[in-house]
């Protein structure tokens, strides 16, 4: 068994979840007092560490658009023309 996280069940009691590294069940355990306070922290604030949202991949750093190729610079738009001319 390998504690995997803390939950916080009634009146504010810290409770060990341990999944068996065997089969993977998932066990709840009561902390006791004993129990190392630092380590119960950095369990409990392991999740802040892994962000459940993908970031976005960074665009790459040479300039190019990431197939090898550099990015276009966009065409000048072409002017409408008129029929009347300023007379």
């Amino acid at each position: 068994m390998e504690p995997i996280a803390v939950t916080v069940r009634g009146e504010g009691r810290w409770v060990l979840i341990h999944r068996c590294t065997n089969c993977g069940r998932l066990r709840l355990n009561k902390t006791a007092g004993d129990d190392n306070v630092l380590l119960l922290m950095r369990l409990a604030a392991l999740p802040l560490t892994m962000p459940f949202v993908p970031f976005a991949a960074e665009p790459p750093l040479n300039g190019s658009n990431g197939n090898g190729t550099k990015p276009r610079k966009p065409r000048a738009r072409k002017k409408a023309a008129t029929d009347a001319s300023p007379a």
